[in-house]
Protein backbone atom coordinates (compact mmCIF):
# COMPACT_ATOMS: atom_id res chain seq x y z
CA UNK A 1 0.00 0.00 0.00
CA UNK A 2 2.46 2.59 1.34
CA UNK A 3 4.56 1.87 -2.67
CA UNK A 4 1.70 2.82 -4.45
CA UNK A 5 1.12 5.67 -2.44
CA UNK A 6 4.64 6.83 -2.84
CA UNK A 7 4.19 6.24 -6.82
CA UNK A 8 0.79 8.25 -6.62
CA UNK A 9 2.09 11.09 -5.31
CA UNK A 10 5.61 10.82 -7.61
CA UNK A 11 2.67 10.98 -10.63
CA UNK A 12 0.75 13.83 -9.19
CA UNK A 13 4.01 16.11 -8.57
CA UNK A 14 5.76 15.16 -11.97
CA UNK A 15 4.10 18.43 -13.45
CA UNK A 16 6.17 20.59 -10.97
CA UNK A 17 9.61 19.67 -12.03
CA UNK A 18 11.19 21.54 -15.49
CA UNK A 19 10.50 19.32 -18.67
CA UNK A 20 12.61 20.41 -21.98
CA UNK A 21 10.43 18.24 -24.21
CA UNK A 22 7.14 20.11 -25.23
CA UNK A 23 5.03 16.97 -25.22
CA UNK A 24 6.46 16.53 -21.27
CA UNK A 25 4.86 19.95 -19.92
CA UNK A 26 1.87 20.16 -17.64
CA UNK A 27 -1.85 20.01 -19.21
CA UNK A 28 -1.90 24.05 -18.52
CA UNK A 29 1.09 24.38 -21.19
CA UNK A 30 -1.92 24.50 -23.85
CA UNK A 31 -1.88 24.25 -27.75
CA UNK A 32 -5.54 25.92 -29.42
CA UNK A 33 -6.40 27.63 -32.01
CA UNK A 34 -7.02 31.58 -32.24
CA UNK A 35 -9.92 33.33 -33.04
CA UNK A 36 -8.02 34.16 -36.54
CA UNK A 37 -7.43 30.46 -36.46
CA UNK A 38 -3.59 29.78 -36.39
CA UNK A 39 -2.07 27.19 -33.70
CA UNK A 40 -1.07 28.82 -30.60
CA UNK A 41 1.25 26.48 -28.49
CA UNK A 42 2.47 28.04 -25.15
CA UNK A 43 5.48 25.37 -24.99
CA UNK A 44 6.69 27.45 -27.61
CA UNK A 45 7.18 30.44 -25.38
CA UNK A 46 8.18 28.34 -22.37
CA UNK A 47 12.01 29.61 -21.77
CA UNK A 48 11.99 32.34 -23.66
CA UNK A 49 8.98 34.56 -22.81
CA UNK A 50 7.31 34.80 -19.45
CA UNK A 51 3.54 33.73 -20.38
CA UNK A 52 0.44 35.63 -18.94
CA UNK A 53 -2.76 33.80 -19.57
CA UNK A 54 -5.94 36.02 -19.26
CA UNK A 55 -9.29 34.43 -18.92
CA UNK A 56 -12.28 37.09 -19.41
CA UNK A 57 -15.51 37.56 -21.23
CA UNK A 58 -16.63 40.38 -23.26
CA UNK A 59 -19.81 40.22 -21.40
CA UNK A 60 -17.96 41.67 -17.86
CA UNK A 61 -16.74 45.13 -17.10
CA UNK A 62 -13.56 44.09 -15.22
CA UNK A 63 -12.62 42.53 -17.90
CA UNK A 64 -13.41 45.12 -20.69
CA UNK A 65 -11.80 47.86 -17.99
CA UNK A 66 -7.95 45.76 -17.99
CA UNK A 67 -7.88 44.86 -21.93
CA UNK A 68 -6.49 48.81 -22.46
CA UNK A 69 -4.18 48.12 -20.09
CA UNK A 70 -3.33 44.43 -21.76
CA UNK A 71 -2.68 45.66 -24.60
CA UNK A 72 -0.51 48.52 -23.28
CA UNK A 73 1.22 45.66 -21.07
CA UNK A 74 2.31 43.57 -24.63
CA UNK A 75 3.69 46.65 -26.35
CA UNK A 76 5.68 47.78 -23.45
CA UNK A 77 7.18 44.40 -22.68
CA UNK A 78 6.85 42.71 -26.07
CA UNK A 79 10.25 40.71 -26.21
CA UNK A 80 9.79 39.13 -23.05
CA UNK A 81 6.07 38.68 -22.57
CA UNK A 82 3.27 36.90 -24.72
CA UNK A 83 -0.39 37.42 -23.22
CA UNK A 84 -2.34 35.06 -24.30
CA UNK A 85 -6.76 35.87 -23.84
CA UNK A 86 -8.95 33.09 -23.43
CA UNK A 87 -12.27 34.24 -23.65
CA UNK A 88 -14.90 32.22 -21.74
CA UNK A 89 -18.19 33.85 -23.84
CA UNK A 90 -21.06 31.38 -24.64
CA UNK A 91 -20.63 32.47 -28.33
CA UNK A 92 -17.74 32.94 -30.65
CA UNK A 93 -19.51 35.58 -32.48
CA UNK A 94 -19.73 37.78 -29.92
CA UNK A 95 -15.87 37.47 -28.94
CA UNK A 96 -15.42 38.19 -32.89
CA UNK A 97 -17.42 41.46 -32.79
CA UNK A 98 -15.54 42.63 -30.25
CA UNK A 99 -12.26 41.67 -31.37
CA UNK A 100 -12.76 43.47 -34.45
CA UNK A 101 -14.27 46.60 -32.64
CA UNK A 102 -10.75 46.60 -30.41
CA UNK A 103 -7.21 46.69 -31.82
CA UNK A 104 -6.04 43.42 -29.63
CA UNK A 105 -2.07 42.99 -29.83
CA UNK A 106 -1.96 39.55 -28.45
CA UNK A 107 -3.81 36.30 -29.58
CA UNK A 108 -7.45 35.43 -28.75
CA UNK A 109 -8.82 31.78 -28.12
CA UNK A 110 -12.16 30.98 -27.27
CA UNK A 111 -12.50 28.46 -24.79
CA UNK A 112 -14.41 25.95 -26.06
CA UNK A 113 -12.44 22.63 -25.10
CA UNK A 114 -12.70 23.97 -21.34
CA UNK A 115 -8.91 25.32 -21.63
CA UNK A 116 -10.15 26.59 -18.03
CA UNK A 117 -10.57 23.43 -16.43
CA UNK A 118 -6.45 23.00 -16.85
CA UNK A 119 -6.07 25.86 -14.42
CA UNK A 120 -8.55 24.64 -12.04
CA UNK A 121 -11.65 26.07 -13.07
CA UNK A 122 -12.33 29.78 -13.33
CA UNK A 123 -14.63 30.82 -10.38
CA UNK A 124 -14.24 34.70 -11.49
CA UNK A 125 -13.26 36.53 -14.19
CA UNK A 126 -11.08 38.41 -15.04
CA UNK A 127 -8.68 35.69 -13.86
CA UNK A 128 -4.93 36.03 -14.97
CA UNK A 129 -2.28 33.57 -14.37
CA UNK A 130 1.60 34.19 -14.66
CA UNK A 131 3.19 30.98 -16.20
CA UNK A 132 7.47 31.61 -15.45
CA UNK A 133 10.61 30.94 -17.77
CA UNK A 134 10.36 27.29 -16.95
CA UNK A 135 6.67 26.50 -17.45
CA UNK A 136 5.70 27.08 -13.46
CA UNK A 137 2.79 28.90 -12.47
CA UNK A 138 4.12 31.80 -10.33
CA UNK A 139 0.86 33.86 -10.00
CA UNK A 140 -2.80 33.52 -9.72
CA UNK A 141 -4.34 36.77 -9.87
CA UNK A 142 -8.07 37.25 -9.93
CA UNK A 143 -10.16 40.97 -10.83
CA UNK A 144 -8.61 43.47 -12.82
CA UNK A 145 -5.66 44.86 -12.32
CA UNK A 146 -3.97 48.40 -14.08
CA UNK A 147 -1.30 48.51 -15.71
CA UNK A 148 1.15 49.61 -12.91
CA UNK A 149 0.14 46.43 -11.18
CA UNK A 150 0.74 44.21 -14.29
CA UNK A 151 3.83 45.78 -14.98
CA UNK A 152 5.29 45.10 -11.35
CA UNK A 153 4.07 41.01 -11.49
CA UNK A 154 6.08 41.02 -15.09
CA UNK A 155 9.18 43.17 -13.92
CA UNK A 156 9.31 40.86 -10.39
CA UNK A 157 9.68 37.66 -13.05
CA UNK A 158 11.74 39.27 -15.53
CA UNK A 159 14.13 40.38 -13.36
CA UNK A 160 14.27 36.66 -11.96
CA UNK A 161 15.17 35.83 -15.12
CA UNK A 162 18.60 38.69 -15.42
CA UNK A 163 19.37 37.31 -12.22
CA UNK A 164 19.54 33.36 -13.02
CA UNK A 165 21.96 33.93 -16.63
Amino acid sequence: MKVISILLLIISLQHLLYAKDKNQYPPFIFKSQTLEGKEINLADYVGKKLIIVNFWATWCPPCRYEIPDLINLQDEFKEDIIIIGVSLDNQKKELEIFSQKNKFNYPLVHDTYGINRLYGGISAIPTTFIINYEGKIVERIVGARSLDSFRSYVTKYIKKKSKEK
